[in-house]
């Protein structure tokens, strides 16, 4: 059994491999690759191995068992292995983590304490510049103080003088506007005036092409009710020859029906005067009920077909 059960990997191999990734760390980038790879190369031995012992168990169930207990041991054997490397690589991931942290750390709290210093120097600097602004403004203050007298002055008399030119052109643009309104009332009474007019044509037209077309509307329904009335009158003398022609079919129908209703009238009397037999059984007796029964309904249904042409 143990010669039929073959797996890509042997005891040799893994004691090989112990012996191999013994001294494995993850200190170094290097050292970290190479335990790594030892890891990958383990994960993918062991998965090979569960593999080759599913494909190996599925002959039979006391195989598969077999297959299973010796798997296991080389499984276990493996992880024997490599779970120290994990340990070692996840203590290794860890102490990295931190050390990154801490320099990030670091660096955050240099960058911080370089960004209080430049805004401390600028802060200095701003209020510096702001002592010197505000004595320049007091000084603009005082220039303009003195300038807004003196134009303060000269726009009064300047205001004088275009109060009363100002005065005299309203005086003429209130001419103006008159003017200008008394020629816009004539316009637009003679606009409206014409506007009348138009409206006046426009109905008058409108009433006449009305007119135009309730006479055509008119015409036009005379002559549909025309038709349709020739129409109807057609329509109810088909009609009547119609149901003439059906009567006439239905009647020719029942004389050459009527040599056959008599027979089969006198072969349903025939029927019907037959004496059944005297049966033992009720299923018999049951029997013969629902056969005449059957030809009593029989004969019925031939009276009734033959009963118009007798």
């Amino acid at each position: 059994m143990n010669e039929i059960i073959q797996y890509d990997v042997n005891e040799e191999q893994i004691a090989t491999l112990r012996t191999e990734f013994a001294d494995v760390t993850f200190g170094t980038a290097k050292e970290y690759e190479r335990g790594r790879q030892a890891i990958g190369r383990l994960r993918d031995m062991r998965v090979a191995v569960d593999k080759r012992r599913k494909e190996l168990k599925a002959e039979s169930l006391e195989y598969g068992r077999k297959v299973d207990s010796i798997a296991k041991k080389y499984i276990e054997a493996l992880e024997e292995i490599e779970k120290p490397l994990l340990v070692a690589k996840g203590e290794a991931d860890a102490a990295k983590e931190a050390k990154r942290r801490e320099a990030e750390e670091a660096e955050r709290a240099r960058i911080e304490a370089e960004l209080r210093q430049r805004r401390e120097a600028e802060e200095a600097r701003m209020r510096a510049e702001r002592e010197v602004e505000e004595k320049r403004l007091a000084e603009e203050r005082r220039q303009l103080e003195a300038d807004r007298a003196k134009l303060e002055a000269e726009q009064r008399a300047r205001a004088e003088a275009e109060r009363a030119d100002r005065e005299k052109r309203e005086a003429e643009a209130k001419a103006e506007r008159d003017r200008i309104a008394a020629e816009r009332a004539k316009l637009e009474a003679e606009r409206a005036e014409v506007e009348r007019q138009r409206a006046e044509g426009e109905r008058v037209e409108a009433l006449r092409q009305e007119r135009i077309q309730t006479e055509q509307r008119a015409k036009e329904r005379a002559e549909q009710e025309a038709i349709e009335a020739t129409k109807r009158e057609a329509d109810r003398l088909e009609a009547e020859r119609r149901v003439r022609e059906e009567e006439e079919r239905a009647r020719a129908r029942l004389e050459a029906l009527k040599p056959d209703a008599e027979k089969l009238n006198a072969y349903a009397d025939a029927l019907l005067n037959i004496e059944g037999p005297a049966l033992a059984t009720a299923e018999g007796r049951a029997a013969l009920h629902d056969l005449t029964r059957s030809i009593e309904n029989a004969c019925a249904r031939v009276r009734g077909v033959t009963k118009v042409a007798v």
